[in-house]
């Protein structure tokens, strides 16, 4: 080796080792519910027609689940199945390599448990990983932390936590050494040991997940219901900015979008450093429920309704640049198309803007100021959450299982 290519070597190693000098936006090592948040793919590169027998490069049965969304990383998918199961799976061929249960019977103590409330089921939350150890969330209120070889590193429960009518789906975020559940209110634990750090009881628990930011310099999350708090200590920043019924907040550059019926945008400034005002940037009323989650990127807002009203915002003045009834099966029953959900969140995967529905059906579009459709597809099972994107990859739920979707190795 010359020594030229000993330094670069002795170089990379260094900025390796040291890491955290790197300055980092909060919860971008970790992977969970829409990837790091935002629903954004950059790297990703999958391919846009796919169907029960085209681009399925492998089939795995992974058990009953409606709503929860696997994560990818470093070469393993985590995902979560009824009754309480955290399941691993190769990435490359899809072999379980491990599943726990974390049922009341595997906790330390005796515990005489109650079936989850309403419709969500016991694992509607998505799991994080922060590429280390993946952290999962029960409808129950049990949490629990494994590494990714599947040794446990604790698992807690502080219940019973009652939950929202339609039952717990709130996703866990992790932030500045926290893992940030909400179990009836917002909690604070210390990722590596599940002990409390502390709890919000102002918090509301609602159906959305919190978004992970930095704003000011501060590590924060913003949550459903529009209140912005600070994970060091668990102070609530700012709370005047609205809030959602079931999606997840937007945020960007200091302002929150809340994208909903009635969608509004809020820009933060920090009037002291325990609490920030929120100035109102716009109000847009658009049609419908808005059980997805919007997206926000390069400007732009995308936005669709239960009833397959989709929308196109401009993020800087809340103007409807485009707005297109899909045919596509939709809870608006039009004549002609089945009944369907649009629960799944929309995902830019790459170059794409993916949209789904739960019976199946997923439309491809290209990002921009108007609707372009690219290509529809029909996998032949549906499923509640928006896929994974990793890479050539897509890897999504129907049903029981879990398909990788990608194009034919070139022989």
């Amino acid at each position: 080796m010359s020594r030229r290519a000993a330094l670069v070597v002795l170089i990379v190693a260094a900025l390796a080792e040291r890491g955290s000098a790197v300055p980092r936006p909060a919860g971008a090592q970790a992977r969970g519910f829409r990837g790091d948040g935002s629903g954004r793919f950059p790297d990703a590169a999958p391919p846009i027609e796919w169907g029960a027998e085209k681009n399925i490069r492998w089939t795995t049965k992974i058990g009953p689940n409606k709503y929860s969304a696997p994560v990818v990383v470093d070469g393993r998918i985590f995902l979560v199945a009824e009754p309480a199961q955290l399941v691993c799976v190769d990435a490359a061929d899809g072999r379980i390599l491990w599943q726990k249960s974390n049922g009341y019977a595997d906790l330390p103590g005796k515990v005489e448990g109650k079936p989850p409330r309403g419709d969500a089921g016991n694992t509607t939350p998505t799991p994080v990983s922060d590429g280390r150890f993946v952290y999962a969330v029960f409808g129950s209120g049990i949490v629990a932390c494994y590494d990714l070889k599947g040794e446990r590193r604790w698992i807690r429960y502080g219940g019973p936590y009652p939950a929202p009518e339609y039952g717990r789906s709130t996703s866990p975020a992790l932030v500045g050494g926290k893992l940030l559940v909400t179990l009836s209110c917002l909690i604070a634990l210390d990722a590596t040991t599940g002990e409390e750090a502390w709890k919000n009881k102002e918090v509301q628990e609602l159906y959305g997940t919190p978004v992970p930011a930095v704003l000011g310099g501060v590590d924060v999350v913003v949550l459903p219901s529009g209140q912005v708090v600070r994970v060091s200590d668990g102070r609530i920043l700012a709370s005047e900015l609205g809030g959602l019924s079931y999606a997840s907040p937007l945020v960007q550059d200091g302002a929150v979008y809340l994208i909903q019926a009635l969608s509004s945008a809020q820009q933060l400034t920090a009037s002291s450093p325990d609490k920030w005002e929120a100035r109102q940037l716009w109000e847009q009323e658009l049609d419908g429920i808005f059980y997805a989650s919007a997206l926000l990127d390069k400007g732009l807002i995308y936005a669709v309704s239960n009833n397959g009203d989709f929308y196109i915002l401009d993020a800087k003045d809340g103007k409807i640049l485009a707005h297109k009834e899909l045919d596509l099966p939709s809870g608006a029953g039009r004549p002609g198309a089945s009944a369907a959900n649009l629960y799944p969140s929309l995902a830019l995967a790459g170059n794409y803007l993916m949209l789904f529905n739960d019976q199946g059906d997923a439309l491809v579009l290209e990002p921009g100021r108007r609707y372009t459709e690219l290509r529809r597809n029909h996998l032949g099972a549906g499923h509640g959450s928006a896929p994974a994107f990793d890479g050539r990859f897509i890897y999504m739920r129907g049903d029981q299982n879990l398909y990788c979707i990608g194009e034919p190795t070139q022989r």
